[in-house]
């Protein structure tokens, strides 16, 4: 089974640590950008995003679609919730996150702070920073405070679901972002739970060399 994507990757973090929660061998395929464009990569990922699976004959791109097929695929190891009920919430959890805490959190702050010195040679726009962190972001953190529990995981054991809360703010993390204690006790709590998981501590130190990297390329401008 091989996984494609740079670690650092907020989506590709998810489709990671579900893997090793599931206790699955693979591979990953680390040298794999958002909007790779070869005519290979493109057979996997038509659109060219990250992450994308093989597992055998069978491909596939999208973290949620990856998740889905997993546990399907190898249901031993679930890493949803038995309920019905608790499914979906899990599933509505993990769509919100994906979709509203990435813009602001990987984008606003990780990716203009980080990922933007290293491509580009120029210095961030912290009014794109600031603008995220002081009015983009709070919203959604309330959201997110009153869906999560004042103690643990969301469904007792880690899931997939915790890790798709996290992984954004993992990203926002790298660049000097800290989630307000105060205003959001819930969510300070979930995150460091998140973060000091073994499976989760063992992904993010394979990511700690491409940090450096953009640390590096952040303080020389």
């Amino acid at each position: 089974m091989k996984l494609y994507g740079v670690p650092i990757s907020p989506f590709v973090r998810k489709a990671r640590v579900t893997l090793e929660l599931k206790g699955l061998d693979y591979e990953l395929v680390d040298s794999v950008f958002p909007g790779t464009k070869t005519p290979e990569y493109l057979a996997i990922s038509p659109l060219g995003k990250i992450p994308a699976l093989e597992d055998g004959d069978t491909t596939m791109c999208d973290s949620n679609v990856i998740v889905e097929y997993l546990e399907e695929r190898y249901p031993e190891i679930p890493v949803r919730p038995s309920n019905a009920a608790d499914r979906a919430k899990s599933r509505w959890l993990e769509e919100y996150a994906g979709s509203m805490l990435f813009g602001p959190c990987a984008g606003g702050v990780f990716m203009e702070r980080m990922t933007k010195p290293f491509m580009t040679n120029e210095p961030s726009d912290e009014k794109v920073v600031e603008h995220s962190i002081n009015h983009l972001i709070p919203p959604l953190f309330d959201y997110v405070e009153s869906q999560l529990p004042a103690h643990g995981f969301i469904f007792g054991e880690m899931g997939v679901v915790d890790i798709a809360i996290a992984t954004a703010i993992i990203n926002a993390t790298y660049a000097d972002f800290e989630v307000d204690a105060n205003a959001w006790p819930n969510l300070g709590a979930h995150l460091n739970q998140v973060k000091t998981h073994p499976v989760v501590v063992e992904c993010m130190r394979a990511e700690e060399p491409m940090i450096a990297a953009l640390s590096n390329a952040r303080a020389a401008i």
